[in-house]
């Protein structure tokens, strides 16, 4: 009976890990992913106004 308690043990780790690690990828796809994406395109702009900015002499 210990050995069957282990295992039931072992399993709600699992069980427990599996669901923390499934709300870190969901939140990280929500969230941060319209963050990342935010920050990325006002980077793009930034770039494209100051290369505007340059002289190129053509």
């Amino acid at each position: 009976m210990i050995g069957a308690r282990k295992a039931q043990s072992t399993l709600e780790y699992i069980i427990i890990f599996t669901a923390v690690v499934a709300a870190i990828i969901i939140f990280a796809n929500t969230v941060m992913k319209k963050k990342v994406q935010s920050s990325l395109e006002h980077v793009a702009d930034q770039m494209e106004s100051e290369v505007k900015k340059i002289d190129f002499g053509g």
